[in-house]
């Protein structure tokens, strides 16, 4: 194979994909990653161009090293852009429809209740929520997404919750483009800040929710429910030059309705707060991927929240596809502060912090094997301390069928939370058309 070759064959594969987007204007989140993964490939061809220019280049053995990497990269494309389109409809404006059934169930040591003290939670099983979701295109320059779900609230009934119901504008009909990468999203949705928080319940690596989500992002019944602050506003993500060659840098900004964090304790400040999330992204020889973020929440006074938070995510998976092996490492820590008045206009000040990391290695094509350790103050007496310990094994069958079984250990300050041992059991059914893989399988 050529240097020639190679930029034709890659320069067809970015013309074929661009066609295949404006012909059937597809869902925005597996579109977006195929273009990352094409703006990366256009950059080592770039690359390799100012290599070929040095007089002690070797240009057949440089072709040698990267024909077998380039080859699997337009495999993966290859499949990637096949699992979009059969995710398209026949009739472009029908809904693509997917359904989502999580069930749980846990044995526990002691009696466990939900976060509210009400309802007792332990040794029974759940269907934690159902989800339906629904994307289709607007027109030209829009689609809308609706993610209805339908959540236990702690055994004791269901309520129907728009998890995400928003209009996302991906080009500017006056402009007939997009500055920058320029996205707008309008309505409902799962904020931007960190990067669990993004994620919906059956995408997650484990079965409950990191600690410092629930209980500083939101909550109503606790972690091992739907968790997390999808506030109704308005969302930019854009992208900035890159800092460094070979990296992707994305930014989103957010103006959102004050008071529904969790952080603000349902006490809102002055309308509106004010939301940013900084992500940059690297990737080597298509085998290693680092993922930094930074994020930030303000709600100014009379009654004010803010919340500071950072994320890493590192994934290796080798080229060879067929060892079906891969290792997935990372974590988040968030710091808090919330100022409120009560009705004696006595000001009380809280500052929380918290963190989590996890390590999960995939021992086969079906088998995922992870750690996860959790610790955070209270939100409620930065006093009080609580921590827990996790261990998880994932069956993943395929991007339908999931099968989990865990073991958490937990200790607090809280009486009620300390020296819990719980044994989980959860399986994830997927029907409708074909979904989008978590971030943390290899395929």
């Amino acid at each position: 194979m050529s240097y020639r070759t190679l930029i034709i064959a890659f320069t067809f594969l970015a013309a074929s994909l661009t066609f295949s987007q404006e012909s059937a204007n597809m869902q925005s989140n597996p579109l977006e990653d195929l273009r990352k993964e094409i703006r990366q490939l256009r950059h080592e061809l770039d690359s390799l161009k100012t290599l070929q220019q040095n007089p002690e280049f070797d240009q057949q053995a440089e072709l040698d090293r990267i024909e077998e990497r380039f080859d699997k990269r337009i495999q993966d494309l290859e499949k990637k852009i096949d699992a979009v389109s059969r995710s398209t409809a026949p009739i472009v404006f029908n809904p693509r429809t997917t359904a989502f059934l999580n069930f749980a169930a846990r044995a526990d040591n002691h009696t466990v209740f939900d976060s509210e003290q009400e309802a007792e939670i332990n040794n029974r099983p759940f269907v934690r929520t159902v989800e339906l979701d629904l994307r289709a295109p607007v027109d030209p320059y829009a689609e809308a997404i609706t993610i209805l779900a339908i959540e236990d609230e702690a055994g004791t009934g269901f309520a129907i919750d728009p998890e995400e119901a928003y209009g996302l504008i991906k080009r500017l009909p006056i402009l007939e483009k997009a500055p920058l990468g320029l996205k707008l999203k309008v309505g409902k949705y799962r904020a931007p800040f960190g990067v669990n928080n993004r994620l919906h319940l059956h995408d997650v690596p484990w079965t409950t929710r990191p600690l410092i989500v629930s209980k500083y992002l939101g909550t109503e019944h606790g972690e091992f429910f739907e968790s997390g602050f999808n506030p109704v506003g308005i969302d930019l993500d854009f992208f900035l030059p890159n800092p460094i060659p070979g990296t992707t840098l994305e930014m989103n900004f957010d103006v959102v309705k004050a008071g529904e964090l969790g952080l603000s304790g349902g006490l809102a400040g002055k309308q509106p707060a004010f939301l940013g999330h900084l992500n940059l992204s690297a990737d080597w020889n298509n085998e290693h991927l680092l993922v930094l973020g930074a994020s930030a929440y303000e709600e100014r006074k009379p009654n004010s929240a803010r919340l500071i938070g950072a994320d890493l995510t590192y994934k290796w998976a080798p080229a060879e596809r067929r060892q079906s092996r891969s290792f997935v490492a990372g974590g988040e820590i968030m710091f808090g502060r919330q100022s409120f008045t009560d009705t004696s206009l006595t000001e009380t000040k809280i500052s929380p912090y918290g963190w989590y990391a996890y390590a999960q290695y995939q021992m086969s094509y079906w088998l995922y094997l992870g750690l996860r350790y959790d610790r955070l103050q209270e939100p409620s007496d930065e006093s009080l301390i609580t921590k827990s310990w996790s261990a998880y094994a994932s069956y993943y069958t395929t991007e339908f069928l999931r099968f989990r079984l865990g073991f958490e250990h937990r200790q607090s300050d809280f009486s009620e939370q300390n020296d819990i041992n719980t044994v989980l059991f959860e399986i994830n059914f997927v029907f409708g058309s074909h979904p989008t893989e978590p971030y943390w399988v290899n395929r």
